[in-house]
C-alpha cells in the first residue's frame, strides 16, 4: 500500500514537473540533463523527502540546546 501511494504520488509530482517544463520557454527540450531530472527527480523524492525532515528536525534540536545551554 505504501509503495502505491509513493509512485502514484511521484506520478503526480511528474505530470506537474513535466507540464511546467514544456510550459518553459527558457530551457532547452533537446537537452538530454533536463529530461534525466525530469524522470529521476520524482523516482526518488520518497528517499529525499524523509532524509530532509530528518535533517530539518535535528538542526532544530540542536538549535534548541544550544539555545538552552546559553539561558544556564
Amino acid at each position: 500500500m505504501i509503495m502505491i501511494s509513493y509512485f502514484s504520488i511521484a506520478l503526480i509530482v511528474f505530470l506537474v514537473w513535466f507540464k511546467s517544463f514544456l510550459n518553459d520557454t527558457a530551457t532547452s527540450k533537446k537537452d538530454l540533463i533536463s529530461w534525466i531530472v525530469l524522470i529521476i527527480g520524482p523516482l526518488v523524492w520518497p528517499v529525499v523527502l524523509p532524509l530532509s525532515l530528518l535533517q530539518i528536525t535535528s538542526k532544530k534540536s540542536v538549535v534548541q540546546t544550544a539555545q538552552c545551554e546559553q539561558e544556564l
